[in-house]
């Protein structure tokens, strides 16, 4: 089945935090997310502010992308529909009427760094996140002339 894509609303939100949760629940290094309220208030106030994009598929969210002017700041897609192009799709939709956009990914998260990679982005340069103390790192996609 295809999915459809459409502007992210408020309603989306909690499906959205859930897709990030499993990802934070899977995923051994990642810090400890928020307990959950406030995280909704966090994602609410920034779908009210960012572009957002969501896959839907049967009725369920099974990803999201959101970006505020240049910069990605969140794409995740649930764990049975990764390598399926969702995340390519909603990459392409965040890239669209941009001349470079930048999204940062943890060093330990490989897959994303490979996506990454993969689909033109290069690295730009390095942090270690204070709260987490993890490396973060800087991508970025410039549109081809």
């Amino acid at each position: 089945m295809t999915p459809h894509f459409r502007s992210g609303q408020q309603s989306d939100v909690v499906a959205c935090i859930d897709i990030l949760r499993d990802w934070a629940d899977e995923t051994p290094w990642m810090a400890e997310l928020d307990e959950l309220e406030p995280m909704q208030n966090f994602w609410r106030d920034l779908f009210k502010t960012n572009l957002v994009w969501v896959a839907e598929l049967e009725d369920r969210i099974v990803g999201f992308c959101t970006r505020d002017d240049d910069n990605i700041g969140a794409l995740y897609v649930a764990p049975e529909m990764r390598s399926t192009g969702i995340g390519k799709s909603l990459l392409d939709m965040a890239k669209a009427d941009r001349d470079w956009i930048s999204v940062w990914a943890y060093e330990k998260n490989k897959q994303a760094l490979k996506f990454y990679r993969r689909e033109g982005l290069i690295e730009i340069s390095r942090e270690i996140e204070s709260d987490s103390n993890l490396m973060n790192i800087e991508h970025r996609w410039t549109k081809p002339e």
